[in-house]
């Protein structure tokens, strides 16, 4: 038996590996994902809480702050005067609503949403049936000028949008940065050919 052709007896070469590498990006990968995270825990920290622990009632709409840089604010007590002033369109015009609701103590408190709008407001000041526009409100009983409106959509959206991009990151950037010193075995090419 000829020993230069049997394959049983010829050593093998060591099989190649390939290290992905790339720690340092990918610790930086991580930590701008825990930044994202805790950046977006904080933003949403204040409507969760007030969701949860405030009290719950409901606000009616009382005016709308217009605002432009460089003029003072306008407040419109009228949905006659809200739309005088919004068949001007100016993108750089921004209107707040006022809201008033009353404690459980009797206090009668006048917020701001924590939202604006271009354009025109988000809540008009009367319903279809002329009676006050209304939207729920959670307050914190010891200072209720801290309010949020949740059904007012960018309350939870730009936060939760924030959360979620970071929480996606970090799991990408711990998984790549769990295998970045692991070798990944590469199959020789002799063997990939023989195969195909």
């Amino acid at each position: 038996m000829n020993a230069s052709t049997d394959d049983s007896l010829s050593p093998r070469s060591p099989t190649p590996a390939y290290v992905p590498g790339y720690v340092g990006a990918k610790r930086l990968m991580l930590a701008f994902g825990l930044g994202l995270v805790a950046f977006g825990a904080i933003q949403l920290w204040s409507p969760l809480r007030l969701t949860w622990f405030g009290v719950h009632t409901t606000a009616e709409a009382v005016s709308v702050i217009k605002e432009k840089p460089g003029l003072p604010a306008l407040t419109l007590n009228t949905d006659a005067q809200v739309l005088a002033q919004t068949a001007l369109a100016d993108r750089n015009v921004v209107f707040w609503n006022l809201f008033k609701f009353q404690t459980q103590d009797g206090k009668t408190v006048i917020v701001r949403a924590g939202t604006g709008s271009q354009m025109k407001p988000l809540y008009s000041l009367s319903s279809w049936d002329g009676l006050p526009t209304s939207d729920s409100v959670w307050y914190d009983p010891r200072e209720p000028e801290r309010a949020i409106f949740p059904l007012i959509v960018s309350t939870w959206l730009a936060p939760a949008v924030v959360l979620f991009a970071g929480a996606l990151c970090t799991i990408i950037a711990a998984y790549l940065l769990y295998w970045a010193r692991k070798p990944i075995e590469v199959p020789h090419v002799a063997a990939l050919d023989a195969n195909s």
